[in-house]
């Protein structure tokens, strides 16, 4: 019982991640329309976490619990960051393949 409930706990954390960089993904491309804290992906981010972390603590008490879903949430978002990295890197070369391609046509 122990396990599934930190295997939920990861799941959610991993969610909460996912809607975090979600929002902070809309608040830089469509500033103003959803950048205010209500909104619906800052919402469930924050849901999601509290979910996590209720699982997180039901499966080993309040203090542990509490220590490896802070571990948890460190590892998903030091992977949405690394994964954000890698998807610019990847987006820039493209880009940059393109554009001398359009050079080439040109002269």
């Amino acid at each position: 019982m122990i396990i599934l409930l930190i295997i939920a706990g990861l799941i959610f954390c991993g969610v909460s991640v996912y809607f975090f960089y979600k929002a902070n993904y809309c608040a830089c491309t469509r500033a103003g329309q959803c950048d205010n804290p209500v909104n619906q992906y800052w919402l469930a981010a924050i849901a999601t976490a509290l979910t996590s972390l209720g699982f997180c603590c039901s499966a080993l008490h309040v203090e542990l619990g509490t220590l490896l879903w802070l571990t948890l949430m460190g590892n998903c978002f030091l992977g949405g960051f690394i994964s954000v990295k890698a998807n610019k890197k990847r987006r820039c070369k493209n880009t940059k393949e393109a554009n001398a391609l359009l050079k080439v046509e040109a002269n």
